[in-house]
């Protein structure tokens, strides 16, 4: 492995136990956000969405902190259907009473899990005001009530990027698209993303190489960074 280690631009926050990881490989992570998150004030949530079993259906980590925020204290015993990976992970841990009864990695994999348990009526999907329509859309068409709740703002950050990296994170599609509103890349920088939808949206922007990481979350990212580096030294 080269003396100087290899540098990534991670464009959203991820835990310091995956830069420090990361730095034992080489590999020198460097966060700067491209996305801004904001909650958007719903009044009625208290009042009405919690007071039946009604399944939270959720497809972003942000959308189960902010409704964590929102809701505070309150018990929350209703059942989950979530994306998996860090979103999963991020409901397991703010709502603990509630049980995960569906999980997928993609939307319309969520919808169709959902779909094949036959007994839900009804699902109360938290989101933010850019969101994929494939998993309302499954869910309405095949009977599914959805009561949508826009609880954030998902607002681009973008911001001009000097020096060189080896290779960039994304996490969203949102986050390619404000990234590269400011910015080119070097044909040499390699491009993570973490999964296909995001995947597909960099297709989109650049020609440069694209990496899927194995697994929807922020240690696969990093894994995956791991893996493709210490096998092309560069």
């Amino acid at each position: 492995m080269p003396n100087d280690p290899y540098r990534i631009l991670c464009t959203r926050p991820i835990p310091a136990s995956l830069i420090a990881d990361a730095a034992g490989y080489g590999i020198d992570i460097q966060v700067k956000e491209f996305i801004q998150i904001s909650p958007i004030p719903v009044p009625e949530l208290h009042q009405h969405v919690f007071s039946e079993n009604t399944p939270m259906v959720f497809t972003s980590a942000h959308a189960v902190n902010i409704l964590k925020e929102m809701t505070g204290t309150a018990i929350i015993s209703n059942s989950i259907c979530c994306i998996s990976g860090n979103t999963r992970t991020a409901a397991e841990q703010a709502f603990p009473q509630s049980p995960i009864i569906a999980a997928a990695p993609y939307g319309i994999e969520l919808a169709q899990a959902i779909i094949q348990r036959g007994n839900i009526k009804a699902v109360n999907f938290f989101c933010g005001n850019i969101h994929r329509k494939e998993l309302p859309e499954a869910l309405t068409s095949a009977g599914i009530r959805v009561n949508e709740f826009v609880i954030y703002r998902n607002d681009p950050m973008p911001e001009k990027v000097t020096g060189h990296y080896n290779g960039i994170f994304f996490f969203s599609p949102s986050a390619v698209n404000s990234y590269f509103s400011a910015n080119s890349i070097p044909a040499d920088t390699v491009c993570f993303a973490i999964g296909t939808t995001t995947a597909a949206a960099l297709k989109e922007a650049t020609n440069n190489k694209i990496i899927m990481s194995t697994d929807v979350d922020a240690n696969s990212m990093v894994q995956t960074a791991i893996t493709y580096f210490n096998n092309n030294n560069i």
